[in-house]
């Protein structure tokens, strides 16, 4: 049987430089000591670079005839020596891993040596990302030794045992062995056996099956089965690995939406990045346990794991609270001539396919999103659909689907690759209105009725310090998120062929590339803030819409100094009549289907005025401050607010002067500029601050300023205006 050994702490970690090869890293001269999990740039995410960590243990500790080691997640290309010989290179920051270390082994004093570079590479995912490339072993490391049969712990860092349910109580298992012996399966429920079947490791499939399984049905009840393999050599047991699985049925159809085990759901779903404030993307499985109960308090029954795979731990925490799980890979750019970044995405599909395969919770695969950001192309379509044949070739019980740009047309090539499609939606806010969610979704409707059509994001910033008793479109206050969402929502939720949505995003999430808003490092489109601690308006807004456990909550309650003789008050309930009392006497009652319970023209006197909202049982009070002069810190003024190029224009310079159609200039896009190596050689010389992000953003149809805008608190607009004027002296291949 194997032994397991979690090596946690004592470990020697710092900076290092790259390596070239199997070349060992170059120690530095002091190393602190740090306990894994360790993310080394939570503080700093924008830092990206080399780092070693050291680890030393006592080869007699370990029983077993194999020994191998096995690492949780490194951000992002790890590599990896004992005893100074080279082990082996692992590409990925998000998936398990595991190495075989036994012919490196000594009895004495062992030396494991890990290398991990968070830099960004293009035959490596992610391509891109508006989310933080944190570094270093942020999951667990754990040694296991086995004796010479096992169950394969190197087939894709999975158990080596896979599994496939179905609704009818079909069970489709196959182990990988290495070594002989005899595969026993057994599916039990609790702690009985209810089906059992053996085989060879040459011939591992087996099919099993009970009748009237206890079906797995999402949060009303997420009933588990465990499917255990064991392998026997002369009826002694060599190994055993157990895994949760669940029988259930789920269909998506065009018209009719979403459908589990033959009964209509309507997915409302949130998406979720795995870092958190204070923790990089290492938090604890006591914080994910607190991840999982403001998703379970907010009432979602889906959630996204955006945008890569995420720990087992909370795939299992989905399985036992019933959520539905889009889980994907980090492919988010696949740009034409680079075949290396396809092989690496299949690989991690792979890696998450064969690991997570038996959550009941998982519904679809995601294969990509906003892929298109660097143009589209037959060899886009093409590569898509290799990702798209591998990821059915793992696993035919799932959809595949993709989270398309708003901007990819309704007969791109794009929606008719995956089983079905979602589409990350911003108006209102990037772009558009509010308003134009109704024609985008109908007319997606109407051109492909063929195709079932989900939001796979949507959402706006919001900075619980601004508010506004007039909310508006990019003025980042919590009361304009509150109102997105009321607004959109209804629009969304009303047509029954939209199969789901995903808000994005359930928490706030680190993001280096951001600084606005008042907030810096951040992407604020949370319900919940970064550290957990505070709930967002919108937050109480969807609990209405979903969660059936009854409540009232007054909104706007951090706008908390109201200017004027009246104000407006909203209450946030699933009950069908709310009371307002104001200093201890009822205002008004509203009967209503809520979940927004509007009080208009509610008086302030100056000084505290008490609310309190009543609902049967339910109640909620906050105090507000009447006050003469508006709260001026409740709104934000962008101290650098984007560079208007229509300022630049003077009457003897026209636009054709600024930005000649035959010349570079700073309106050009990033694929059309970086593809000349006489731009990028101006650039690298005149603009060493940005250059990186220009090649970042090589094939990318977006504008030169609109990465020197997202730099504008560095850099004057005498900048802009100078590195134009250099980029004009560049002409144009004819």
């Amino acid at each position: 049987m194997r032994d397991i050994i979690l090596l946690k702490d004592g470990w020697r970690f710092g900076i290092t430089a790259a390596v070239e090869g199997e070349s060992m890293p170059v120690l530095p001269e002091t190393m602190e000591t740090v306990s894994i999990p360790h993310v080394w740039n939570k503080d700093d995410p924008a830092k990206t670079g080399y780092c070693v960590y050291q680890y030393s243990f006592r080869g007699e500790d370990i029983s077993g005839e194999k020994v191998f080691v096995e690492f949780g997640a490194v951000g992002e290309i790890c590599k990896v020596w004992l005893n100074g010989q080279y082990i082996g290179t692992h590409r990925g920051g998000y998936s398990c891993f595991r190495f075989e270390l036994t012919d490196a082994l000594c009895k004495g004093e062992n030396i494991l040596t890990v290398f991990a570079d968070n830099k960004k590479y293009e035959d490596s995912n992610p391509f891109g990302g508006d989310f933080n490339r944190y570094g270093g072993i942020y999951r667990d490391v754990t040694l296991i030794s086995t004796g010479i049969n096992h169950f394969d712990l190197l087939y894709s860092g999975s158990s080596g045992l896979e599994v496939e349910t179905h609704a009818d109580g079909t069970v489709h298992a196959r182990a990988r062995v290495v070594g002989e012996g005899k595969i026993v399966y057994s599916l039990l429920d609790g702690d009985q056996t209810v089906a059992q079947a053996e085989a060879c490791p040459e011939n591992p499939d087996v099919l099993m099956q009970i009748t009237n399984p206890h079906l797995w049905n999402g949060r009303k009840d997420p009933y588990l089965y465990t499917i255990r393999g064991e392998l026997y050599v002369n009826d002694v047991c060599q190994d055993q690995v157990s895994l949760n699985c669940g029988f259930r049925d789920c269909k998506i159809t065009p018209d009719g939406g979403f459908f589990l085990n033959g009964k209509h759901i309507k997915i409302n779903g949130v998406a979720k990045h795995q870092d958190r404030d204070q923790m990089g993307n290492g938090p604890t499985n006591a914080q994910l346990d607190d991840d999982m109960e403001l998703i379970m308090e907010v009432g979602a029954n889906a959630v996204r794991l955006s945008h890569y795979q995420h720990p087992q731990y909370f795939y299992d925490l989905c399985d036992k609270n019933g959520l539905l799980v889009w889980a994907e890979i980090p492919m988010l750019g696949m740009p034409d001539g680079n075949k290396a970044v396809v092989e690496n995405a299949k690989q991690q599909m792979t890696e998450l396919i064969l690991q997570s395969k038996h959550h009941p919770s998982i519904f679809c695969w995601g294969i990509q999103n906003e892929i298109s950001m660097y143009g589209e192309s037959l060899e886009l379509y093409s590569k898509t659909e290799e990702l798209n044949t591998h990821t059915k070739s793992l696993d035919t019980s799932r959809y595949t689907t993709s989270a398309n740009l708003f901007s990819v047309k309704f007969s791109s090539q794009l929606n008719f690759i995956p089983d079905i499609i979602g589409y990350n939606v911003y108006f209102g806010w990037y772009h558009h209105e509010m308003s134009d969610y109704d024609p985008f979704l109908d007319q997606f409707h109407t051109e492909n009725p063929q195709i079932p059509l989900g939001i796979s994001e949507y959402g706006v910033d919001g900075n619980p310090a601004l508010h506004s008793a007039t909310p508006k479109r990019k003025d980042y206050s919590e009361d304009f998120q509150a109102l997105f969402h009321e607004t959109v929502y209804p629009k969304i939720r009303s047509r029954d062929f939209i199969w789901g949505t995903f808000v994005w995003n359930m928490f706030d999430f680190g993001s280096a590339l951001r600084n606005e808003g008042g907030t810096k490092g951040k992407n604020c489109k949370g319900l919940v803030t970064f550290d957990r601690k505070l709930k967002k308006d919108a937050f109480y807004y969807y609990k209405a819409c979903w969660s059936e456990d009854a409540f009232v909550h007054i909104g706007g309650r951090r706008f908390a100094k109201r200017c004027g003789e009246e104000t407006t008050v909203k209450v946030y309930s699933n009950q069908k009549k709310v009371q307002l009392y104001l200093n201890g006497e009822l205002f008004r009652t509203l009967a209503q289907d809520g979940p927004v319970f509007t009080f208009e023209a509610v008086p302030m006197r100056l000084g505290e005025n008490t609310l309190r909202a009543v609902s049967g049982t339910c109640e909620d009070e906050i105090v507000l401050t009447g006050v003469t002069e508006p709260e001026k810190s409740y709104v934000y003024v962008d101290p650098n607010p984007e560079y208007n190029v229509r300022n630049w224009f003077t009457p003897e310079q026209s636009e054709d002067d600024l930005f000649p159609a035959d010349r570079y200039s700073i309106m050009v896009s990033m694929k059309e500029l970086m593809a000349d190596p006489n731009v990028t050689a101006l650039l690298e010389k005149e603009a060493p601050e940005i250059y990186e992000e220009c090649v970042s953003a090589k094939l990318a149809p977006i504008p030169l300023l609109r990465i020197i805008n997202s730099r504008r608190t560095e850099f004057s607009e005498d900048y802009a205006k100078e590195l134009n004027k250099k980029l004009r002296t560049i002409k144009k291949p004819v």
